[in-house]
């Protein structure tokens, strides 16, 4: 409760306390005149005013507690009905406020996915959303820093790994590749690119160094002796290039006949192994069984753990860096989603429709809870804290009750003593 609350009341209490100090000061006055001529008047107003003033008095303090610490019957009665009242002010705000058409309406009327669309064609709100974006995924890249999670990171991620069913995947694929003879396509584009790196000059003199070793290492004799009729470096070098030129025709006849036997072969393969991906269960438990190796092997678990913790590093450098790149997609992203609201309709109204349907899901259940939630949160409200802000907020409004049963107590003391004199003149 604000400082002017509490001033507030407790000037209204001071002046409700004056009043009755004041009409019993009168009293004094009159009963020490024995409240004769005039001063039987002020006598019986001043009478009429305190007890009107200590009357009010006591209602107003019975609802926060007991009057002079005395369990009088019926008061203390917000705090003896603290249950009732938390209940029924949650019952309240669910009827009153929580209404699932009222909020469904306001919904419709508002309108999330326009609001939302104008809302990011704004350069200023664009860079607002990137930012506290950026901060949320870096906080929570810091977070992840910690060894435990760490650990949980690349477990959820050997867990994902483990649960793809890798034979039905590599079938997918197949079958796909297969699709109007992309595979053909693929080979054919794999040729061309083998012949033009078997074309370039240092991979032939790889190869003839590769091929002279080879030869020093198996016939280490005859490599010798070869020596004597040639260079053996020259030998190596020509033997290259001939295989290479070999390699190129049968890679040009493959390449140039559609109807090549290898490219059938090639055909046959594939489809076969499409076929045993499918239908062979002896094939797609081996498959499993090679995948548990390899995700159990300490190797690939260190591999997943170092690609985790790597991708943390740059993630955190990247969000760190005055130009990140993380920020300006964030920002790109935003000013697409902006723009793709602006120019579908369809997709504001499918985002609003989910948006009413999620509501209609949800709502019993969050209106349930917040309900439950603002009923525990009064109960578990100190009692003294929970008196001291209902006194602040409503208790100076309470005193007027004070102050005016001070002075309708006057008034009314007055016209009695009016009127008893008026019934003895009868």
């Amino acid at each position: 409760m604000t400082q002017s609350a509490s001033t507030r009341l407790r000037q209204n209490r001071r002046l409700a306390l004056a009043l009755l100090l004041f009409a019993f000061a009168l009293f004094l006055w009159a009963a020490l005149e024995r409240g004769r001529g005039p001063y039987a008047w002020l006598l019986a107003g001043s009478e009429a005013a305190m007890v009107g003033a200590l009357a009010d008095w006591f209602a107003v303090v019975a609802l926060f507690r007991h009057p002079l610490g005395i369990p009088f019957p019926h008061t203390a009665i917000l705090p003896r009905r603290r249950d009732r009242l938390a209940q029924r002010l949650a019952e309240f705000i669910r009827t009153h406020f929580l209404q699932e058409e009222a909020i469904l309406r306001l919904i419709q009327r508002a309108s999330f996915a326009r609001g939302l669309g104008v809302w990011l064609r704004r350069p200023r709100n664009r860079a607002i959303l990137a930012e506290q974006l950026q901060q949320l995924l870096y906080r929570a890249l810091q977070l992840a820093q910690l060894e435990p999670l760490r650990q949980a990171l690349g477990a959820s991620l050997a867990a994902q790994l483990r649960s793809l069913d890798l034979s039905h995947w590599s079938a997918q694929l197949l079958q796909l590749l297969t699709e109007d003879g992309r595979h053909q396509a693929l080979l054919s584009d794999a040729i061309a690119r083998l012949d033009g790196w078997l074309q370039q000059e240092n991979v032939q003199e790889e190869l003839a160094l590769q091929i002279e070793k080879l030869l020093q290492r198996a016939y280490p004799t005859l490599f010798s002796w070869l020596g004597v009729v040639i260079d053996p470096a020259q030998f190596s070098r020509n033997l290259a290039r001939n295989l290479v030129r070999a390699a190129q025709e049968s890679l040009s006849e493959i390449h140039q006949n559609p109807e090549h036997p290898k490219r059938q072969a090639f055909d046959r393969w594939l489809h076969e192994s499409l076929q045993r991906l499918q239908q062979d269960p002896a094939l797609q438990a081996r498959i499993r069984i090679w995948q548990e190796e390899l995700l159990a092997h300490p190797a690939a678990r260190d591999y997943v753990y170092r690609v985790v913790g790597d991708l943390q590093r740059w993630l955190l450098a990247d969000l760190r860096a005055a130009d990140s790149r993380s920020r300006q997609l964030l920002l790109r992203g935003a000013a697409w989603f902006g723009t793709l609201l602006a120019k579908q309709p369809a997709l504001r109204a499918a985002i609003d429709g989910y948006l009413e349907d999620s509501v209609r899901r949800l709502f019993p259940s969050l209106q349930a809870r917040f309900t439950h939630h603002i009923e525990e949160t009064i109960l578990a409200w100190p009692l003294a804290d929970m008196i001291r802000v209902l006194e602040e907020g409503i208790g100076s409004d309470l005193q007027y009750i004070r102050i005016n049963g001070t002075l309708v107590g006057l008034l009314l003391g007055l016209s009695i003593h009016a009127l008893f004199l008026l019934l003895g003149q009868i």
